[in-house]
């Protein structure tokens, strides 16, 4: 069964499982919210770190189904400032015989009080021992968030386009430069309750959305939950700040695959 879950993702097999982009998720935050990222993850909308007040450093790894081939590893460094927010993002996923690699730039800028603009752009890459050829691609995001009223705030972002192929020979892997457009809102309804949605198009799927909650227990401490849908994964994740630091856990759930986890370390500075 772990084999055939493992060809699954490598080969994308549409009758097994749905394309996935393995490189672009959100943070592990959001991961815990049913994956909505739109709105609040630096990993998904560059226009995001428009709006961070203070420069971080973040790592997240998410495993899926159990299977160590299948985990992705990213880190992400952001520095906002009043001239350019800037930041920079690796992400790296699979194994020694395969493994998909991703170097991001983003840029963010608050244009007025209401209005954040940002984009991005990959190079993204593959690497297999069973290909005589890699390819590689160039791809730009677009992001933009628009705060209508306070505590709620609206986003748009469109993923990978356009795209460039710089060397693609033997293989065509869609998901590595799939465009799809997102849209999405988070809306913090009292101080501990935060509601976030998103909604998706793109090659793969018509329509698709996502929903999520975060709801502060305590001081510094936080629990999450969402679903997602095309396929149906129900999410959870918790999360504790200390100081500079904060941690985030996270898992989905699939009914016939199992339980997929991942766990996120952040440095604000």
């Amino acid at each position: 069964m772990k084999r055939l879950v493992l060809l699954c993702f490598l080969l994308e097999i549409p009758s097994c499982l749905y394309a996935v982009d393995n490189l672009r998720m959100p943070d592990i935050r959001c991961m815990g919210m049913g994956t909505c990222g739109v709105t609040n993850s630096l990993l998904f909308n560059p226009a995001v770190v428009g709006l961070e007040s203070s420069g971080s450093v973040d790592i997240n790894y998410f495993n899926y189904y159990g299977l160590k081939e299948l985990g992705t590893v990213n880190m992400v460094f952001s520095y906002p400032n009043n001239l350019l927010p800037a930041g920079v993002n690796i992400s790296s996923f699979g194994y020694d015989q395969y493994r998909e690699s991703m170097f991001r730039i983003f840029l963010g800028k608050l244009l007025t009080e209401r209005w954040i603009v940002g984009t991005s752009i990959q190079y993204t890459f593959l690497q297999s021992k069973l290909l005589k050829e890699n390819p590689q691609y160039l791809s730009a995001d677009v992001g933009i968030l628009f705060i209508p009223v306070e505590k709620l705030l609206i986003g748009m972002l469109i993923q990978n386009l356009p795209s460039v192929e710089i060397r693609k020979k033997d293989i065509d892997i869609e998901s590595l430069i799939s465009y799809s457009l997102q849209i999405g809102f988070q809306w913090e309804i009292i101080n501990n309750l935060l509601i976030v949605g998103n909604a998706e198009t793109d090659k793969q799927t018509t329509l698709s959305g996502r929903i999520g909650i975060e709801y502060q227990l305590i001081d510094h401490f936080y629990i999450r939950t969402g679903i997602k849908v095309t396929p149906l994964l129900p999410t959870l994740g918790i999360g504790y700040r200390l100081s500079g630091f904060v941690v985030d856990v996270a898992a989905h759930y699939h009914p016939v695959l199992g339980v997929s986890t991942g766990i996120g370390l952040k440095y604000c500075f």
